[in-house]
């Protein structure tokens, strides 16, 4: 081959290059000008990739991810939630023209020199709009709920032991996290399942229903054939039970009964109110022998220093301080050491009942409710609130309060009614009263503190034919530790 002959050769093998060249330049230019046509690479809509597809590709693509079903599992239970039963829809209206902003952001030679060397599009996500009915989510919760969930029982009253049987555990759905955690994954394209919220009741403690159920089963078993009331107050949670049994047959409304020595807590209160400053020993001394001694004499003396020298007055102190309290059926009109010297009966709701009549004393008489809230009024005023301080504005003081409890618990008589039911553990703040011998009423008022709770018991009882000291307290005891019972049960 001449020299001439291979120069033509080398030419033409060079443009034939130049063409090849510029034939690929132009197919890589047509190939990258209709990627526009589609979405651009590295893009994702709510974290579903769709580059290099055309808007409805991608579109359908985001629905087929997003409308695929929710498995939940309760328990052992798989169950599907399709989203369209909570009405959950994608707003691709907002979503869709924000693709456009990444296609403007980079020029287009920049794009087709990424394009020529493979360079991978910049990631980008546009984040999901979609909205849902969340009552429909909560409906179907809830008949999740009615159809897997097995609430614990109650423990049922066991008055052989004066205690409970447990009832059986349980579980529930927690359909307020649930919520949430399904929330979470209709708006995730990869976590599509959810274990549901279950609470475990594996302690189901004994309700107050279950409480009076015992009490009245104990009645029964002491075949009492009086009446019996009793008011008692969960002093952490508030919760109260009143309690009324006319020879075994529950009975409702206020029944009034003597106030007997219990009348020395609403006296002891009103003193206090309008006592400031320190006790001098006269003082200390009247309301110890009042309280724990339960001496009349002391406490017509302390009624002698409220009404300013006039036990009378000091009587009318007490009542108007009662119905100040709200206690409209506690009142004293006479005192208690002098015989014949009394003031006019007080007319209330509890004595005015004609069918119930436990021959009280008509000058010194309560109700089972309003000595109970009384003993509430003074421990909630003891932690620096409560009706005591709202009614009488700057006359108590938590520690004025705490004395009265401090008395109440220096009243030691023994293990008898509620201290009897309270033991070991119970600390009791009580005063307890009886009629003259022989018995028709008996009385106890008590606060009552245990390392499982504190709680205001009061319990009266009468029965129309007499009864010995040994059965009343016999009695109240077996009451009062039922309710002991209750507050120290631990499953």
């Amino acid at each position: 081959m001449t020299r001439g002959s291979r120069l033509n050769w080398m030419g033409v093998f060079s443009s034939l290059s130049v063409l090849a060249a510029i034939l690929l330049l132009v197919i890589e230019l047509v190939l990258y000008s209709r990627s526009f046509s589609t979405l651009p690479a590295g893009l994702s809509l709510a974290e579903v990739p769709v580059g290099g597809l055309t808007e409805q590709q991608a579109l359908e693509q985001l629905l087929l991810v997003y409308r695929s079903p929710i498995e939940l599992r309760y328990r052992d239970q798989v169950i599907k939630l399709d989203p369209s039963l909570v009405n959950f829809q994608i707003d691709s209206g907002l979503m869709l023209p924000q693709v456009n902003q990444f296609r403007s952001n980079a020029s287009f030679w920049a794009g087709f020199w990424d394009h020529l060397w493979l360079k991978p599009g910049q990631a980008n996500d546009i984040p999901l709009r979609a909205e849902y009915s969340q009552e429909r989510l909560r409906t179907f919760l809830n008949d999740v709920a009615a159809r897997y969930d097995r609430p614990g029982s109650a423990p049922s009253a066991d008055p052989d032991t004066l205690g409970f049987v447990p009832g059986e555990p349980g579980h529930a759905l927690d359909v307020d996290e649930a919520v949430s955690l399904i929330d979470a994954s209709l708006r995730s394209p990869t976590e599509r399942a959810v274990a549901l919220p279950i609470s475990e009741q594996t302690i189901v403690r004994p309700s107050f229903d279950t409480l009076a159920d015992l009490i009245v089963a104990d009645v029964s078993l002491f075949q009492f054939d009086g009446i019996v009331s009793l008011f008692l107050s969960d002093l952490d949670s508030g919760r109260e039970l009143t309690l009324q049994l006319d020879n075994q047959v529950p009975v409702q409304g206020p029944i009034a009964y003597s106030g007997m020595s219990t009348i020395k807590i609403p006296i002891m209160v009103s003193f206090f109110a309008r006592h400031s400053g320190p006790l001098t020993a006269e003082l200390e001394l009247l309301l110890e022998r009042s309280i724990d001694a339960s001496q009349n004499a002391a406490t017509d003396q302390l009624l002698s220093v409220l009404g300013d020298g006039d036990g009378f007055e000091g009587t009318r102190q007490v009542t108007a301080d009662m119905q100040r309290l709200g206690l409209a059926n506690t009142y004293i009109s006479g005192l208690l050491d002098t015989l014949g010297a009394v003031l006019l009966p007080v007319p209330t709701p509890a004595n005015s009942r004609s069918d119930l009549d436990t021959r009280p004393d008509p000058y010194n008489q309560t109700t089972v409710e309003d000595m109970g809230t009384l003993m509430v009024m003074i421990y909630q005023c003891s932690n620096g609130g409560g009706a005591l301080m709202a009614a009488f504005p700057g006359q108590f003081t938590p520690q004025e309060c705490r004395s009265m409890i401090d008395y109440l618990t220096a009243n030691q008589v023994g293990p008898i009614f509620i201290s009897g039911g309270s033991e070991p553990d119970g600390v009791v703040a009580h005063k307890h009263g009886w009629d003259a011998l022989p018995l028709t009423n008996v009385a106890d008022v008590a606060l009552v503190f245990t390392p499982s709770g504190t709680y205001a018991l009061t319990i009266f009882v009468h029965r129309r034919d007499t009864m010995t000291f040994e059965e009343a307290n016999r009695f109240i005891i077996s009451v009062s530790r039922a309710v002991y019972n209750y507050f120290s049960w631990s499953g």
